[in-house]
């Protein structure tokens, strides 16, 4: 049986243990200071794992927690510490779904798996695993994790600790740059689109990033929203989808960092002719900085391509043009074939590029020359047009 456990300055803590009528007892964060002191007076408790006598400590300083004897075995085969923040957003969810659902169970182990989520939600004949994830961890164990869980028809929801670049930033549409590992944790959820739920146990509030939009690395456009602990239900609260308004913000955030992208991009290449994408602007005889405002799209499925959208689609149509071939006539092995000029070729940038074709044959383009009304609305357009998908997804 695993123990509740944490390290705080080298003191190994215990929160779960045994009364004298053998019931277990969690140390959670609804459980006040004063009661837990009345309970040190009058009950008994046991360690779950070695049956011996635990003390029952509540401090004003450290959190209420059980303790060995000094002379203790026990101690070296307890489980992992886990940091003080993972604890209490452990605890605190756990307080959170325990008055949202009758079956909430902290830490069960999945025998047929051998795994141990933070949380089990059962509802409807359906168990959900909830990961609380505080710390950067390699993401194959996140992906064996989740393996193991739709192994037994389990779809797990990981929750990641408000990373506290994001704390105190305002709610509402704004640009954010997540590392890989916290892009881990981003979903498709209709028709929300792509979303990022954290969790910040200090404040007591969800941190919600929604409708996220690809731009180039790691950055993204997206709606920022803060839902108090309180307001929180389960199945998990689904913040609402871009307004109007919300989606010409969208449009102006990102023009203004396609040109920013643009501009930066001459001023601090050092490869010069030899760099990909300044090369296909050589040979197609265009300046970067005057690009057709479609050369740079956010086409469906953008996120595929690591490249600003600019630059895989000039690439793109540099390709084409030293091929000989039209937006009209291309097949998938050619797009295969395009795509393995990049790093990580995917059957999705191959989607990516579907769309971008779908787009330029729609509106009868073949080359960065050809006259065209599309203007900053045709971007608006296709915006909306992913966000009303999602809903028809839905």
């Amino acid at each position: 049986m695993k123990i509740h456990t944490i390290e705080l300055k080298g003191v190994r803590i215990i929160l779960t243990a045994r009364s004298e009528d053998g019931r277990l007892v969690v140390l959670t964060a609804d459980l006040g200071r004063d009661e837990l002191r009345s309970w040190r007076e009058t009950r008994s408790f046991f360690c779950p794992q070695c049956r011996s006598p635990v003390h029952l400590k509540v401090g004003d300083i450290v959190i209420p927690h059980f303790a060995h004897r000094k002379a203790s075995t026990c101690r070296t085969s307890f489980s992992e510490g886990e940091s003080p923040q993972h604890l209490n957003g452990k605890m605190l969810l756990h307080q959170l779904l325990s008055t949202r659902s009758e079956n909430t169970v902290l830490e069960p182990l999945l025998n047929e798996i051998s795994q141990r989520p933070d949380l089990l939600v059962a509802s409807d004949d359906v168990r959900i695993p909830i990961e609380f994830q505080c710390s950067t961890i390699p993401i194959p164990l996140l992906e064996e994790r989740t393996k193991g869980y739709r192994k037994v028809g389990m779809s797990p929801i990981w929750i990641l600790l408000t990373p506290q670049k994001f704390a105190a930033i305002p709610e509402g549409v704004g640009t954010f740059q997540f590392s890989k590992f916290e892009e881990w944790f981003i979903v498709s959820t209709p028709p929300e689109g792509d979303v990022l739920l954290t969790f910040n146990p200090q404040t007591k509030t969800f941190h919600y990033f929604t409708s996220l939009m690809h731009i180039a690395g790691q950055r993204y456009i997206g709606m920022h929203y803060i839902l108090p602990i309180s307001f929180q239900f389960f199945p998990f609260v689904r913040p609402k989808v871009p307004s109007n308004e919300d989606l010409i913000r969208y449009v102006n955030l990102y023009s203004f960092r396609r040109r920013e992208n643009l501009e930066r991009w001459i001023m601090l290449n050092r490869k010069g002719i030899n760099d990909p994408f300044l090369r296909s602007c050589y040979e197609m005889r265009m300046h970067p900085t005057k690009l057709p405002i479609w050369i740079g799209l956010p086409i469906s499925g953008n996120q595929a391509f690591r490249e600003a959208d600019f630059e895989w689609q000039l690439r793109l149509l540099h390709f084409l043009k030293r091929k000989r071939l039209s937006p009209q006539n291309v097949t998938s092995f050619n797009l295969q074939q395009f795509v393995w000029s990049f790093d990580q070729p995917s059957a999705e940038k191959v989607q990516a590029c579907k769309k971008y074709i779908e787009f330029l044959t729609k509106k009868g383009l073949k080359n960065p020359l050809d006259k065209t009304d599309f203007s900053e609305n045709g971007i608006l357009y296709l915006i909306s047009e992913r966000f009303l998908a999602n809903e028809a997804q839905n």
